[in-house]
């Protein structure tokens, strides 16, 4: 009997062994969480109004340092997918990134302190002119880098996981829900520096979160790269194709544009949200800090305990299905918010959990989407490019909260906002409550013709995998 030669089979979600792989390579999203929301939520806020530059700059200087993805994103992408060393394509990258995403993120969230004073002096910086937009783009653009080089290896690998159809929903999933884990760690952390510890304010809230990254980041990254495995690159046995055909195949990949054209759209609505959140609250609202605070902490507590019942349904009707629906969801309770006004706090607090449940459909569904892409592709070129597409997604899903935040930020002044006043005029507030919520919930509408009739479905899949097994089983013999 001669020796067997197939490929190996795909791992598949029944192996309970990828159930413990899958919570272990998850949890390593939790820190890196616990870094996206305070950018988004806290840092245009906390360098405007705390540290004295123009919110309208802040808003173009976060826009401005995603320029640089355009080049990384796609070299990091392409490296990690054909640089296979020993440890793996995607382990590292993410050794390499971890220290610099630390550094960065230390400078940016505490940039008063002697440390980084001493660093920004070391670099050419001076210490005693206080912090400037220089200051702000220097370090959240190394923090952007930082992403590019930990998170999208990280995606990319996740991506290759499972081959599995559903399986792949459950990887991203467990990621999302440790994401959100994360999220809601971001938001508890100023909560106990301020009433469990005493030290209330902008600054302390930022220092507690950097470090617990700065704590949390190398010991939930380092289990992740001993313990779990890189399945081997999957090829087929054909002439490789080249790297300017290779582009030519994603342009001319519809299930990929469809999807990309559908990400800018709810990752611009739901950045838009998440830039003025803080100033709704505060300002239209009138509420307190702290009842900021307890909103965010409930909202994303619903969008994390959302993310089964949204697997489940997706099980049943189909990823860009189930995306539809929690995007009109979304949509649905979004169109009350602008009536609201001071005194109606627990009408919209119970809005915004319903409106919160939607969002991490939105999260995980269109990543697992992706990664049915790549089989695809792996199909038409013989190899399996995940971290090139996952670059151009990434790459793309950056420009998009970019995008978001400039749009907010700007659109809000434009209309007369000042985020230093009590006492804007009603056109401002206006506009800070549609920039909120309705004309967000218009752009993700935007999509849903796009989703609805998606072609990459449950079968389609299905397919496009057993076409793959057979042409490598083709190529070994």
């Amino acid at each position: 009997m001669g020796q067997d030669l197939s490929p190996e089979p795909p791992l598949r979600e029944t192996d309970p062994v990828s159930r413990v792989r899958i919570a272990i390579y998850g949890a390593v999203n939790l820190p890196t969480s616990v870094v996206g929301l305070p950018i988004a939520l806290y840092i245009p806020a906390f360098y405007s109004q705390n540290l004295g530059l123009s919110l309208a700059a802040v808003g173009v200087l976060i826009a401005l340092s995603r320029l640089t993805d355009v080049v990384t994103d796609p070299l990091i992408g392409t490296l990690s997918d054909r640089w296979n060393t020993r440890f793996g394509r995607r382990k590292p990258w993410m050794l390499a990134g971890t220290p610099l995403k630390i550094l960065a993120l230390w400078m940016l969230f505490v940039p008063d302190s002697s440390f980084s004073r001493a660093v920004w002096s070391l670099l050419g910086g001076d210490p005693q002119a206080g912090i400037t937009n220089l200051y702000l783009f220097v370090w959240i653009s190394l923090l952007y880098l930082g992403f590019t080089l930990v998170d999208l290896p990280y995606r990319a690998w996740g991506a290759e996981l499972s081959k599995d159809y559903d399986g792949r929903s459950r990887v991203t999933s467990v990621r999302e829900a440790f994401g959100y884990g994360g999220l809601l760690m971001s938001l508890v952390i100023p909560l106990v520096m301020a009433f469990a510890l005493g030290l209330p304010g902008a600054s302390n809230a930022l220092f507690g979160v950097a470090l617990a990254v700065v704590v949390l980041m190398p010991t939930l990254t380092a289990p992740a790269l001993a313990f779990v495995r890189e399945p081997a690159p999957e090829r087929i046995e054909r002439e490789q194709v080249g790297f300017w055909a290779g582009l030519n195949i994603i342009w001319h990949n519809e299930p990929f544009r469809r999807l990309v054209i559908c990400l800018v759209f709810f990752v611009t609505a739901i950045s838009m949200t998440a830039s003025l959140s803080f100033f709704f609250v505060r300002h239209v609202m009138q509420e307190p800090f702290d009842r900021y605070a307890f909103f965010i902490l409930a909202y994303y507590l619903a969008s994390t305990l959302a993310i089964p019942g949204w697997l489940y349904i997706s099980t049943r009707i189909g990823k860009h299905r189930t995306v539809v629906l929690g995007i009109g969801w979304l949509s649905l309770w979004s169109a009350f918010i602008p009536l609201l006004g001071p005194g109606d706090f627990w009408v919209f607090f119970v809005l915004m959990l319903l409106k919160g449940s939607a969002v991490g459909a939105l999260a995980f569904l269109p990543t697992s989407m992706a990664a049915d892409i790549v089989d695809l592709d792996t199909l038409q070129t013989g190899e399996q490019r995940t971290g090139l597409y996952f670059s151009i997604w990434g790459m793309v899903n950056k420009a998009a909260v970019a995008l978001g935040v400039l749009l907010a930020t700007n659109g809000v002044v434009w209309f007369g906002f000042d985020p230093k006043s009590d006492a804007n005029e009603a056109t401002g507030l206006l506009a800070v409550a549609c920039l909120y919520s309705v004309v967000p919930a218009a752009l993700a509408c935007v999509a849903l013709p796009l989703l609805w009739r998606y072609p990459l479905t449950r079968e389609r899949q299905l397919e496009i995998r057993s076409e793959i097994d057979a042409a490598r089983i083709a190529g070994v013999r």
